[in-house]
């Protein structure tokens, strides 16, 4: 239920060809969740599993509360690079092998 709001939310970026990593968009994703009050039960279970905190120099960090928290974020996590993965490995079907001679 949480893997496909996020995978809806990351295909959104993906039609409109931007060049943010999948792990932006998820940092993005949970930002704007965790903002904003929950309505559903997506953003109701973000709510009681993770945090974003920042720490004394200023960075933002996310982490869970509890150990299913932590199993959430790993799971968000795994997806976004297995996008990022999957946007490669279609990249690199659609050129030539001599386009790596220009390099």
């Amino acid at each position: 239920m949480i893997i496909k709001a996020f995978a809806t939310y990351l295909q959104s970026f993906d039609k409109e060809k931007t060049n943010k990593t999948s792990l932006a968009i998820l940092y993005q994703w949970l930002r704007e969740i965790l903002s904003s009050s929950p309505d559903d039960n997506v953003k109701r279970v973000i709510h009681e599993e993770i945090v974003i905190e920042k720490n004394n120099i200023g960075m933002f960090i996310i982490h869970a509360k509890s150990g299913s928290g932590k199993k959430l974020l790993e799971s968000l996590y795994n997806f976004a690079l297995s996008y990022e993965h999957q946007k490669f490995t279609r990249w690199v079907h659609k050129i030539n092998p001599e386009d790596f001679n220009n390099i």
